[in-house]
């Protein structure tokens, strides 16, 4: 197994389904080109894909591994002329959510090509200002590739092994994979290892940063982030707008596939992700893109329950 440290600063941000506040003076600038879309397509620390609903479009919306249903802002309903379907129930890390529900002709963003889409409603203001969210509803079938070099695409795959493209001018040993599983519906859950113990992470591409259980805090020896104002405690929305509070602290080591990063900011709370999902004495975490970020490229294939990163 390969082994690398990587030690890493700053703050930790995400939810399932939702958007974890960071204090400003502790967040990290984005530049032009990193927010420029197609390209890098991140905005505001969110991967992001160009979505057409109903052929209308390029539309931005997040890549979200870790999201039970897909989401469009309300205010797109009425312009792109989606059908309402009463109400659902969504859950998040705040709870289980009822919400108003859409549906439309057909979604297309790569790949993924789905008729008759139904999506729940959600607020552009708790989704760091995106048009939508895709989660595992529409994505359980393909393949998710995040590229953090260069001007490549983050897009959504077919299935199957990763692009040659990817890999041409790498060594063989650069490319780590972990078998994962589906568990949960379409969530794919793969093995880590938090300090000396054995823990269960949810790949959650749609979060800003890391979350963990108490019971992992726990295990991994956790301490308090330094704070100046003495406030740990930060705020974490749904995209509904509906929030909870999670508590920062650093978590001293975590290691994926034999790599063993240092010193990562995470928020511990008791969120409704872990009770749904029968996790709370467990350790657990959701893995978020400030761990993703790490790394030159990533695919999440949901279908294969395969998780790849590379160097």
């Amino acid at each position: 197994m390969l082994t690398r440290r990587i030690v890493i600063a700053g703050t930790a941000a995400g939810t399932a389904c939702g958007v974890f506040e960071t204090p400003t003076a502790l967040a990290r600038p984005i530049s032009e080109q990193q927010e420029e879309f197609g390209t890098v397509s991140l905005h505001r620390e969110r991967a992001t894909v160009p979505v057409y609903l109903n052929e209308i479009g390029p539309l931005r919306f997040a890549v979200d591994t870790a999201a039970n249903c897909s989401v469009v802002s309300s205010d797109l309903v009425e312009s792109l002329g989606l059908e309402p379907l009463g109400e659902l129930a969504m859950h998040t890390l705040i709870g289980r959510e009822i919400v108003p529900a859409v549906r439309a002709a057909r979604l297309r963003s790569g790949a993924l090509d789905a008729p008759n889409p139904r999506l729940a409603v959600g607020k552009r203001s708790a989704m760091a200002g995106l048009d939508g969210l895709l989660g595992t509803d529409l994505l359980a079938d393909n393949q998710l590739i995040l590229n953090f070099q260069g001007r490549a695409r983050t897009r959504v795959a077919r299935s199957n092994a990763p692009p040659r493209g990817f890999l041409d001018t790498l060594a063989p040993q650069s490319r780590l994979v972990v078998a994962g599983e589906r568990r949960f519906g379409s969530l794919l859950m793969i093995p880590v290892r938090i300090g000396s113990a054995r823990a269960v992470a949810i790949v959650d591409s749609g979060a800003e940063g890391t979350l963990l259980n108490h019971a992992a805090a726990r295990e991994g020896r956790a301490v308090p982030l330094p704070s100046a104002n003495g406030q740990n405690r930060k705020r974490i929305h749904s995209p509904t707008g509906e929030a909870t509070l999670g508590e920062g602290m650093i978590l001293r080591s975590l290691n994926i596939a034999g790599v063993d990063i240092s010193n990562l900011p995470v928020a511990v709370g008791d969120f409704h992700t872990f009770r749904l999902w029968g996790l709370v004495d467990e350790p657990a975490l959701l893995i978020g893109l400030d761990v993703l970020r790490l790394f030159t490229a990533v695919y999440i294939d949901l279908k294969r329950s395969e998780f790849s990163l590379r160097f």
